[in-house]
Formats: structure tokens, C-alpha cells, sequence
């Protein structure tokens, strides 16, 4: 994604529940597979490069990314992609943070 020549880099995550793969943990520990989760998130995060949100459907991923919101059912995807990508483009600070879920305007 970084050799990419546009200059505003958006990576959208769509998960269903914390990362599971029965061979990784049948060789590693317990959280092995949410702590490597948490590392990958905190580097893209912390470099600002790639603007990261992200979006779990019956799943609350608040607890991992900065910039989340759950839903429910996945018929509300469409919409919280809609909503979340329309944030990101919102010239009021605010009116960004609270459509992407931030507690407060960075």
C-alpha cells in the first residue's frame, strides 16, 4: 500500500470476531494471534501513513483500533462503510471524530 503514489492512503478493516487459526495457536500462546493484531495496528497507527478504521459487525473491535465502530448485523455494513469513509472526507474536526467513532478530535 505504501508504494501506491496517491498521497491519502484509507485501509478499511471489516471483521466478524478476534483472529483465530487453529495451527497458530496450537504452537504459540493463548494470544499470541491478538497481541500480533494489536503490534500490526499500533505500528500503522503511530506511523500515520495509512489512515486506519474499522468496522466489526456483531464484534466490538473499539477494544483494538483508534478508530471503530460495531454493528450489529451485517445488513447495516453498507451504511457504516458510507459513514465511516464520509468521515474521513468531513472538513469540521468534530463533526469527523464523532462520524468515525472517536471520543474526541485529534
Amino acid at each position: 500500500m505504501m508504494a501506491r503514489p496517491e498521497a491519502r492512503k484509507i485501509m478499511m478493516v471489516i471483521s466478524d470476531g478476534a483472529p483465530v487459526d487453529d495451527s497458530t495457536l496450537s504452537v504459540n500462546p493463548a494470544n499470541y494471534l491478538e497481541k500480533h493484531l494489536r503490534d500490526v495496528i499500533a505500528m500503522v497507527e503511530k506511523r500515520r501513513a495509512v489512515e486506519l478504521i474499522a468496522i466489526g459487525i456483531g464484534h466490538d473491535v473499539t477494544r483494538y483500533y483508534q478508530h471503530a465502530v460495531t454493528i450489529t448485523d451485517v445488513d447495516q455494513l453498507a451504511g457504516a462503510m458510507t459513514e465511516q469513509l464520509a468521515g474521513l472526507f468531513d472538513s469540521d474536526p468534530r463533526a469527523r471524530a464523532r462520524m468515525i467513532g472517536m471520543k474526541r478530535a485529534m
